[in-house]
């Protein structure tokens, strides 16, 4: 019997490999403590998707953009996100490496590619920390309009970079706990439509808006265009490949992650968002108000129900902007693990606290810039912009799951997507489609940070041979 031969019989079956196991065979050793359970890594996830944070800071451009073919763009959105989670599954699965989809992108399409989706996740790091912030400064705003949107912002970030240098775990019990607060405002919401219906389905087929106190009609191109802000409003769902190395248990539990948050993510959204759509006892009000989803709580049960629902939603979106600090502070921590930057960038970031392993030098530059852009930004601003480059990365994602299928057809696949190649071909057609619709400014700032980038890789990357784990091509 030959070694080959002896190794494959003493080789688990896919599904039963560990992530030790999986990295060992890549020729990686992780800096992390492995405390997560799948439903430790569930919880952060779920609270990085944040359903009830995205629909009252993400779910308000969407109105704002496409008014009532918001929900059309809702649906789409979903569809096309649990297109993309399967692919992320199956990839994150495979190659349950810290860096998530700038990992594995890099090991399947190579560096430069790795490096143009580490662009669109640093941009993500810098802007969406801010985005959710700038909703609790939104929100606590409309209890108080003596407070300042972006200073409380500013304040809420703050306190959400400290929270983000304690233990994982203990994270990971204090997302649980707040994301129970989520679940039950979101099904506060979807109740108080649902069991008020105001308004018919077919109000919700065509596009409108309302523009100087009138309704307008809207084209398909501001429904198409609100789809790429809707998929941002899901998102999150790849924070269980960042948490791969902190997740006890077989690879295949980090593809579980995965798919299980994302249809549990669009779920509560869709329900939360068409519940309070059908039950908007006037549409006009629905579509001009800066809290359109707690406007309903409000309208139906009244200005008490209404601000505890408010309450319940700025604890939300507390948890939402901490779990997502988290996830790209182990991002940005593995840029520097891979010295994508020189070395008086690279070497900090990859430095974690030794009392709580926490990558602090990535989570406090993420809090700091976040900081500064609630003092300077407005929400639709950062969440319209960002989106772009969300939708980007879901596309090199969809392109990386049909590539290693066919380069590596017999190479690990501890969790296989089904109906293959179909889920990969609609992420990747419907990204595009959103992509195209989006500002011609939008589309020229991320073309030109895409420009550097790519000739930023042509030239140091490739000059500095950086040729470390999670960029090699397998």
């Amino acid at each position: 019997m030959t070694t080959h031969e002896k190794a494959s019989l003493a080789r688990p079956p896919d599904h039963e490999i560990t992530g030790e196991q999986r990295l060992a065979e890549l020729g990686y050793e992780s800096r992390f403590h492995r405390r997560l359970t799948l439903a430790g890594n569930m919880s952060l996830t779920l609270s990085d998707i944040t359903p009830t944070g995205s629909l009252l800071s993400v779910g308000l451009a969407v109105v704002a953009l496409a008014g009532t073919g918001s929900v059309i763009a809702y649906l789409v959105g979903a569809f096309i996100a649990v297109t993309v989670a399967y692919c992320m599954a199956e990839l994150g699965a495979a190659f349950p490496v810290s860096g998530g989809i700038y990992s594995i992108v890099g090991r399947v399409l190579g560096r430069h590619v790795a490096f143009l989706t580490l662009v669109g996740y640093v941009v993500q790091a810098i802007f969406l920390p801010a985005t959710i912030a700038l909703a609790i400064g939104t929100y606590l705003n409309s209890l108080n309009s003596n407070l300042d949107v972006g200073i409380w912002s500013a304040v809420a970030m703050a306190i959400v970079t400290v929270m983000a240098l304690l233990k994982i775990h203990a994270n990971a019990i204090m997302t649980g706990i707040f994301l129970t607060l989520e679940v039950l405002v979101i099904i506060v919401i979807a109740v108080a439509g649902f069991s008020n219906i105001s308004q018919s389905l077919s109000t919700f087929t065509h596009a409108q808006g309302v523009a100087g106190g009138q309704f307008t009609a809207l084209g398909t191109g501001a429904v198409v265009g609100a789809v790429a802000v809707a998929l941002q409003s899901v998102n999150g769902y790849d924070a269980a490949i960042a948490f791969a190395e902190e997740t006890k248990g077989a690879c295949r539990t980090i593809g579980k992650a995965v798919l299980y948050t994302c249809l549990v993510g669009v779920v509560l959204e869709l329900a939360g968002f068409i519940g309070a759509a059908l039950g908007a006892p006037s549409l006009k009000t629905y579509l001009t108000s800066t809290t359109p989803l707690t406007y309903v709580v409000d309208a139906q049960w009244g200005h008490t129900v209404g601000t505890i629902v408010v309450v319940g939603a700025i604890i939300a979106l507390f948890n939402a902007c901490l779990a997502i600090t988290l996830q790209f502070a182990r991002i940005l921590w593995a840029s520097g693990r891979d010295r994508v930057w020189p070395e008086f960038i690279s070497k900090p970031l990859h430095q974690t606290w030794e009392r709580t392993h926490a990558p602090w030098v990535a989570s406090v530059f993420i809090g700091v810039l976040a900081i500064i852009l609630c003092l300077t930004l407005s929400l639709v601003a950062t969440v319209t912009f960002v989106a772009v480059f969300t939708i980007a990365n879901y596309v090199f994602v969809a392109v990386a799951a049909i590539v290693y299928r066919i380069k590596s057809r017999d190479s690990v696949r501890p969790f296989a997507m089904p109906l293959w190649p179909i889920p990969p071909i609609i992420a990747g057609a419907g990204s595009l489609i959103a992509i195209s619709q989006q500002t011609l400014s939008d589309l020229i700032i991320v073309a030109v940070l895409f420009g550097l980038g790519l000739i930023y890789s042509l030239s140091y990357v490739r000059r500095k041979k950086v040729d470390v784990t999670a960029l090699t091509a397998e």
